[in-house]
């Protein structure tokens, strides 16, 4: 635009030399005052198209200065984002970072609880073995003791000879062989008895019991 004003200026100032010129020369000075009649419309409409120029140059630069401070605004955003999201991976690492100790302090923790406890069962398991085997010897000293009182003490020896009782009211065959220190059974043997059943005044043989 400004390369057509100029041209347009050079112009003017050609047509008015040339004027000057054709006066001197005595030449039509209707022409000339045309041509510049001409060159004045072509720059009036120049002037006009550099006025809307000139506005829409201002509209643009408003308009630039505009998005450059939209542009600074989002990158203040941009840079506050970052700036957070870096605070939040620093605290987020250490965090996870205190976790990790704790977990290892854990681990460690229960670890030693787990061989204390571990140590405990033993020693507990080993007191109850011993328990045990103590419970042990004990029982098999009672079962001997009980099989050694339960045992039946051996039929005492006695003669050939028998001597006879009657049997009274109130007497049966046990204490016949209490009394006399026999078994039940050897009184049944020489008594050819079928049972335990005796009458009262019945004659029983009682083996003489040696000394």
């Amino acid at each position: 635009m400004k390369m057509k004003i100029n041209v347009i200026r050079a112009g003017l100032l050609a047509l008015i030399v040339m004027g000057a010129v054709h006066v001197a020369n005595g030449q039509d000075m209707r022409s000339l005052v045309r041509d510049f009649a001409q060159l004045r419309a072509d720059m009036r409409i120049l002037q006009e198209d550099q006025k809307v120029l000139l506005d829409r140059i201002t509209v643009m630069a408003q308009e630039n200065v505009a998005k450059d401070a939209q542009i600074a605004e989002l990158q203040k955003m941009l840079t506050m984002q970052e700036t957070r999201i870096q605070g939040i991976e620093k605290d987020l690492s250490m965090r996870l970072e205190q976790l990790r100790k704790a977990l290892e302090s854990e681990k460690i923790s229960r670890h030693k609880d787990l061989e204390s406890a571990v140590g405990s069962m033993a020693a507990e398991i080993s007191k109850l073995d011993k328990v045990a085997s103590n419970a042990s010897a004990v029982a098999n000293a009672a079962s001997a003791a009980a099989a050694r009182r339960q045992a039946p003490p051996p039929p005492p020896a006695y003669v050939g000879s028998y001597k006879e009782i009657e049997v009274k009211r109130g007497d049966n065959l046990s204490l016949i062989a209490q009394a006399v220190g026999v078994p039940v059974s050897t009184l049944r043997q020489i008594n050819n008895l079928k049972n335990d059943t005796i009458f009262v005044g019945q004659k029983l043989k009682i083996p003489v019991v040696q000394k």
